[in-house]
């Protein structure tokens, strides 16, 4: 069984792939979603561990486990959206079946850094640190959160 350190660290990984994806954010816009919501995958693992929940298996068990358990609301209400653009990006299928072309159909390439990583990926990351230990959310290297209204 994985211990929540070795979630984070591919948390970490995913995040420098992230970093190196985003830097022609229009560029791979797919891969973006892709991996922000697997370090989204991994951090909820971790948080699992800690909380003393058994791992998933699947990604719909994972996210059923943080719509069922309140504690988690936060969690889901940002995963969800990570989970949906991986599998347009994946499949070019959403979660309720509907169908795209092509992934820029469901999200405009220039804004998929802005929204999927920057505010809910961050969100996630956010919420989830709240269940770790000190030591642990302090290994997490987050996403850059989106400027607040008052920076811009």
């Amino acid at each position: 069984m994985a211990r929540a350190s070795d979630h984070l660290h591919l948390a970490n990984r995913n995040q420098e792939a992230l970093d190196f994806l985003i830097r022609e954010d229009a560029r791979f816009p797919e891969w973006v979603a892709t991996v922000a919501f697997y370090k989204a995958v991994h951090v909820v693992e971790s948080v699992f561990v800690v909380q003393g929940i058994e791992a998933s298996t699947d990604h719909w068990e994972r996210l059923n486990q943080l719509k069922r358990d309140r504690r988690f609301a936060k969690m889901h209400e940002h995963f969800r959206p990570l989970f949906n653009a991986s599998l347009i990006a994946r499949y070019l299928s959403d979660v309720d079946g509907t169908g795209f072309k092509t992934f820029v159909d469901y999200i405009p390439a220039d804004q998929v850094k802005a929204k999927l990583v920057r505010h809910r990926l961050h969100q996630l990351e956010e919420s989830g640190v709240k269940f770790l230990t000190r030591e642990l959310a302090d290994k997490l290297e987050r996403a850059v959160p989106a400027p607040s209204p008052r920076d811009t």
